[in-house]
């Protein structure tokens, strides 16, 4: 018997062989269509990103349009500028005192916040925003105990320059920290003055560096459109200068004027104690940016311009007709007393009007009756935008008749219980100097496209507030106010005709539950000039003068001062003409000795 086989039995090859092959099959079947995928489905997406590791591409930036004034001043535009940062980690913690005293007059911070701002982590920190070219090369040539500095780097970008700092402040806004249009003229045309960034693509190698011979693709930038104003830069200025010293002198909260030409035109748009559009930090919590299209009144007898003008354009009433006018009248539950006390005196319309009657404006409107008065107040732009090209701009306040309360129509026609913006005031006045045709206000004058096409702005449509034979009785009957008997005797000019309205309207008293104060007023004059050939209007707000000074007493020397300035500055000449002398008063012995000859 042979002795039994212990060694290991192999096993059969050709199984082995079979699986072996068929996993390297499965294994050639996945790479053959992954190479599917990237040569066939996934080709464009690979090779894009291949281009893109051999491309670079930066972005060519457009520079802001420039804003101009009517002469084609700039008063706002963009210049280049640089950013200063730093890399932290490249300053020692013993240099960083050192530094930030040395850059604390170029970035104009203090030197605790710069060092601080070197303290962060990581390897950038921006210290200053957009210096002039001048200031950044002056911090590259720094040096520190002769040595010079390191880790502070410059970066190309842009400055909106403000020449004018405060002057056109709330008419032109500013920008934001990335160049868009915050507010004024640079938010409401932010797309044309932002023009379209364009883009550079270049090749690079295989470390990223530039390649001088490989193809370029350039978008040209297109700059933003500049953008001209009906402003004028002089006229804004002066008013502005004026305008502030008022207001110191008489005590008042603040003030704004608005100054249309005959045609609606914009020529100034002022508050006081603006701001400065270069400087963001100058905007307080108290800050208002375009009061004078945002901030409301209630316009006193400035007002009762809408009044008179109904009158005479219904044939109610002639600048001479005779009205009795008693001292105070009891309508609507309320009674209601003319600024001084007087027996009952047989005032012409024109005197209730010079004279500023309550009472007599009372009889007036009572005559033409509450439908029409608030339909004429509706033509003269009254609870209404104007629609000048400005963001944020008030409606006003003028309420619905529905909504009237029985001593409305007792204290509308007089100009309390309405509100308006000094723009609106102003082109009411602009109605009456041009005719009777109120034209709404604008500012732009036009636009220029880069590539040199200019676009006109075209003058809204007038609005037919009254016929031209009303509108020149009405300029007759406002001249007496500027003269002798008037209330606006102090906005009268030498050598010209001026006619205009005063105006001192109560204001509420929150500390007296809304009830109206005898303490604040606001006072107001609206004018026009020359009145026999009409150039511009002005119209004028103060905001509680202290003493409770009248419209006569602030408002008139003001708006004297602002049109003086504009009759030589735009070289308008006297027109040689003398006002037509309309009486106050059918004159008896009783007027004149309570008023005295002048007025007969």
């Amino acid at each position: 018997m042979s002795a039994a086989h212990t060694g290991f039995r192999l096993g059969r090859a050709e199984p082995r062989t079979a699986w072996a092959m068929g996993g390297v099959c499965v294994l050639l079947s996945i790479v053959g269509i992954r190479l599917v995928e990237l040569q066939g489905l996934d080709r464009g997406g690979y090779a894009l990103a291949a281009n893109e590791q051999r491309t670079g591409t930066v972005a060519l930036r457009a520079l802001r349009g420039t804003i101009e004034d009517r002469f084609g001043t700039p008063l706002a535009y963009t210049s280049d500028a640089q950013d200063i940062t730093a890399d932290p980690s490249q300053i020692n913690a013993d240099e960083r005192p050192d530094y930030a005293k040395a850059l604390a007059p170029y970035l104009g911070k203090k030197a605790s916040d710069i060092e601080k701002a070197l303290t962060v982590p990581g390897r950038y920190a921006l210290l200053g925003r957009a210096l002039s070219l001048r200031a950044a090369t002056d911090i590259e040539r720094l040096t520190i105990n002769d040595e010079p500095i390191h880790g502070i780097y410059t970066q190309a970008t842009t400055l909106r320059q403000y020449p004018g700092k405060t002057i056109g402040a709330n008419v032109l806004g500013l920008v934001h920290d990335d160049g868009s249009g915050a507010a004024g003229i640079e938010y409401q045309f932010n797309s044309l003055l932002s023009g379209k960034d364009g883009s550079l693509t270049f090749s690079v190698d295989g470390r990223g560096q530039i390649n001088p011979s490989g193809p370029q693709q350039r978008k040209p930038a297109v700059d933003g459109a500049t953008v001209r104003l009906t402003l004028d830069q002089d006229l804004q200025a002066q008013v502005q200068r004026t305008l502030d010293d008022i207001v110191d002198e008489s005590g008042a909260r603040g003030g704004q004027v608005a100054v249309l030409s005959k045609s609606g035109e914009v020529l100034a748009l002022a508050q006081n104690n603006t701001f400065d559009a270069s400087d963001p930090s100058s905007i307080t919590s108290k800050t208002q940016l375009n009061a004078p299209i945002q901030s409301v009144f209630e316009p006193g007898s400035v007002n009762k311009l809408v009044t008179f003008s109904a009158a005479i354009d219904k044939h109610m009433i002639t600048p001479t007709e005779v009205f009795n006018v008693p001292g105070r009248v009891s309508t609507g539950g309320v009674t209601v007393g003319d600024a001084w006390p007087h027996p009952t005196q047989p005032f012409t319309a024109t005197g209730v009007l010079a004279e500023s009657s309550n009472v007599g404006t009372l009889q007036i409107a009572q005559r033409i009756g509450p439908q029409t008065w608030d339909d004429y107040e509706k033509r003269f732009g009254v609870g209404q935008k104007t629609g000048v090209e400005l963001p944020g701009e008030s409606d006003g306040i003028l309420p619905e008749i529905a909504q009237w309360s029985d001593s409305s129509f007792a204290n509308l026609p007089i100009g309390q219980g309405v509100a308006l913006t000094v723009l609106q005031l102003a082109s009411m006045y602009q109605t009456i100097a041009n005719d009777g045709v109120r034209i709404p206000p604008r500012i732009t004058e036009s636009i220029t496209q880069p590539n040199g096409e200019v676009h006109a702005t075209a003058t809204p449509a007038g609005v037919q507030v009254m016929s031209v034979e009303s509108a020149h009785t009405v300029r007759t009957m406002l001249e007496s106010v500027t003269l002798a008997g008037g209330t606006g005797k102090r906005a009268a000019i030498p050598g010209y005709r001026i006619a205009g309205k005063t105006g001192t309207a109560q204001q509420p008293d929150p500390a007296k539950g809304g009830a109206y104060s005898t303490s604040m007023n606001w006072v107001t004059f609206a004018g026009v000039a020359p009145a026999d050939d009409p150039q511009f209007v002005v119209a004028v707000m103060i905001d509680a003068p202290a003493h409770s000074l009248e419209g006569g007493e602030v408002a008139a020397p003001l708006y004297r001062q602002i049109a003086t300035y504009e009759l030589q500055h735009a070289r308008i000449p006297p027109t040689g003409s003398a006002s037509t002398h309309v009486p106050l008063f059918a004159c008896n012995d009783k007027v004149r000795i309570f008023y005295g000859n002048g007025v007969c």
